[in-house]
Formats: C-alpha cells, sequence, structure tokens
C-alpha cells in the first residue's frame, strides 16, 4: 500500500475535494515540519484494512485457545528444520556455539 506525504500548507491549497480525490488513488499522510501529523484515506481502504484487523485478531485468539488447551501440535527440532528449508545440522552446531560462549 502506498501513501503520499503532503505537506498541510500543501493540503489547505487543494481543499478538501482536492484531499479526497488523492485519497481514492493512495493514502495521503498530512505532514506538519515534515512530521506526520494526520492520515485521509478512501472508506474502502480503512474497511478493508479494519477487516484484517478483525480476521487477524481471531485467529490470535484461536490460536491462543489452543495453546491454553494443549491441543496444539508439538514439532521437534527436525520437523522445523524440514518446513522452514533450514539445515538441522547448522541450527545445532550455532546452538552448541553459543552454549560454549556463554
Amino acid at each position: 500500500m502506498t501513501s503520499v506525504r503532503v505537506p498541510i500548507t500543501t493540503a489547505s491549497r487543494k481543499g478538501v475535494s482536492g484531499l479526497v480525490a488523492a485519497s481514492e488513488e493512495q493514502r495521503v499522510v498530512l505532514t506538519s515540519h515534515g512530521r506526520p501529523v494526520a492520515v485521509v484515506d478512501s472508506a474502502d481502504r480503512i474497511d478493508e484494512d479494519m477487516r484484517k484487523i478483525r480476521e487477524a485478531k481471531l485467529a490470535i485468539l484461536d490460536a491462543a485457545a489452543d495453546l491454553a488447551s494443549n491441543r496444539t501440535r508439538k514439532f521437534n527440532l527436525a520437523e522445523v528444520c524440514v518446513r522452514l528449508g533450514v539445515d538441522e545440522s547448522r541450527v545445532r552446531a550455532l546452538a552448541a556455539e553459543r552454549v560454549a560462549n556463554q
């Protein structure tokens, strides 16, 4: 998602209708002395962002419930390394090196 930074003085010259038109294309970040102070965005984009936040919240709650009820599957190091595409021997060597340096 791209955004455009617009100084408040420039935004004032464009007027509300100019800001609304610009926000239909991309998020408009209003700045004062280079610092962001406000955002103008389209209602559709805000609705979509809120939907994503609600979905993420539900996923987090579901994962927390799984952890609380011990329903999650536990993976050993070999399985995790395979899933992540990481060399298990390299992970073990790095762990041993860190233990030795403590």
